[in-house]
């Protein structure tokens, strides 16, 4: 195709959150009679209801990152002035496509700044990108940029969740809940960890891969079905609004201390986390005895929070019968 841009816009928004909001407009939008998102995955073929104009016909709205949180959507046809169209007709199109596209989707963007919900799902759909290109890279030095990517990425979303989430988590709606989260972030860590020492050819490496995928796998799907939408019942608009202010002004405040010079970024120490207030007495933090531990009476992730509360020795890569004896 001889793919001509038609307009392009920047937004202040992750790549895959807008990806996300350019599918919803259109489905939103009479004029645009069907789209699909491309195989590549960073931009969206769609078709419009003005089908015997060029433009109608064969439309992308490409979605490029510019850096970590900033992103631009470029939109093309292909041009063909004949019997049934012309240049002036062709002009027209354009500048409606253009018109109804960017106001449906500013007012997606404007829901989404004060929805923090929709920012932490768009930095899940980044992850599961990064991991669909690094196991799909054609050779292993081609994964190392992918790679440093990832650990960025999920460095800064772990933090900000355990900063600004969790607290709220674990106050309003669910203390176990809260605090599953955290040591699922701690495994996810480990694992990273020992991804990150691995060279991409490395035997072990895909089986490390393997082995975070799935652990975020489980940890998205817990907070995108359960902890997620409880905690937006909780909190109410104006909390939420707030929280989304938070967590943008955090973020753009732990990517600017991110190196850029493309080495591995050393691990940060976590911040002071918020004191609850209002905790039940006895959790699974607060709650260790010196009785013989049963371990079907717990989960895995509350023995080992306790477990690395008392500083047991490896005991993430602990089964839940070790970690209850280790706790004796």
């Amino acid at each position: 195709m001889n793919k001509h841009e038609l307009f392009r816009r920047e937004y202040a928004i992750p790549q895959a959150l807008l990806l996300d909001l350019l599918q919803e407009a259109m489905t939103a939008m009479p004029m645009v009679t069907s789209h699909r998102l491309a195989e590549s995955g960073d931009e969206v073929h769609f078709k419009t209801s003005f089908s015997l104009t060029s433009w109608g016909e064969r439309m992308v709205a490409a979605v490029e990152a510019d850096g970590p949180d900033h992103s631009v959507l470029k939109v093309s046809g292909e041009p063909l002035v004949g019997l049934l169209s012309t240049r002036w007709g062709e002009e027209i199109h354009a500048a409606t496509i253009e018109s109804q596209l960017l106001a449906a989707v500013a007012g997606l963007v404007s829901a989404a700044e004060s929805n923090p919900v929709l920012m932490l799902q768009a930095d899940h759909r980044r992850v599961e990108l990064l991991f669909a290109g690094i196991a799909a890279a054609a050779e292993p030095q081609d994964r190392v940029p992918l790679l440093q990517e990832l650990v960025n990425a999920l460095r800064v979303h772990m933090q900000l969740e355990e900063t600004h989430v969790y607290p709220l988590l674990g106050a309003e709606v669910d203390e176990r809940m809260a605090a599953e989260a955290e040591v699922e972030h701690e495994l996810a860590r480990d694992a990273l960890a020992q991804l990150e020492e691995l060279a991409p050819d490395e035997p072990g490496f895909e089986g490390a891969l393997t082995m975070i995928v799935a652990g975020i796998e489980h940890h998205v799907a817990e907070e995108e079905t359960e902890a997620f939408p409880a905690l937006v019942a909780e909190l109410g608009p104006e909390r939420l609004a707030e929280l989304a202010r938070e967590l943008t002004a955090a973020r753009a405040d732990l990517l600017a201390k991110l190196p850029g010079d493309g080495a591995q970024p050393k691990r940060q120490n976590r911040p002071a986390r918020p004191k609850r207030t209002n905790a039940p007495t006895r959790t699974p933090r607060s709650g260790r005895t010196r009785r013989k531990i049963d371990p079907a009476e717990h989960t895995r992730a509350e023995l080992l929070e306790r477990a690395k509360k008392a500083g047991v020795s490896g005991s993430a890569h602990m089964t839940k019968d070790e970690l209850a004896k280790a706790l004796v």
